[in-house]
């Protein structure tokens, strides 16, 4: 790692699965499914000229695009978007959404700030999504690094 890297660390979040699923799994299979494991980072974003935040999110290495509750157009001042809909896992499953460019940079608990991230960001509309940071335009920015052992992960920017 050169001098000029900053490493943002995290820890992973343990989660549980909902009751239907450990009784569904543990009659079919007679286990207990255990864990469920979630990578959370504290995201701060530019609104005009300040920073708000910073708001707890799940960095998601399966999801496209980053996802925000329709509040955030207001909180960040945007104006402008394209209209599109977004699809998961299932296709025919839309969710109608405002994809915006907006500035964010992490920071992690010890204080440490990320670089500015210029992001395609999809702000849905509707208030009962989870906020996701998706890989559009921030992958590429740092490098992910996870450490299982010590139940950590990293952010290393170069």
């Amino acid at each position: 790692m050169s001098h000029l890297s900053l490493k943002l660390s995290y820890k992973i979040t343990e989660t549980s699965f909902r009751r239907e699923v450990v009784d569904s799994v543990k009659k079919v299979y007679g286990l207990d499914i255990g864990k469920g494991y979630l990578y959370r980072v504290l995201t701060l974003f530019k609104s005009r000229d300040f920073w708000i935040g910073p708001f707890p999110m799940v960095y998601d290495t399966g999801a496209v695009i980053s996802l925000l509750p329709l509040r955030f157009f207001k909180i960040l001042n945007l104006e402008k978007f394209a209209s599109v809909k977004l699809t998961g896992i299932s296709p025919e499953m839309e969710i109608p959404a405002r994809l915006v460019r907006a500035t964010l940079r992490f920071i992690d608990l010890k204080g440490l700030k990320s670089p500015e991230i210029e992001a395609w960001v999809a702000i849905a509309e509707r208030e009962d999504v989870p906020l996701i940071i998706g890989l559009k335009n921030i992958a590429e920015t740092h490098e992910f690094t996870v450490n299982f052992r010590d139940r950590s992960f990293s952010l290393t920017f170069y």
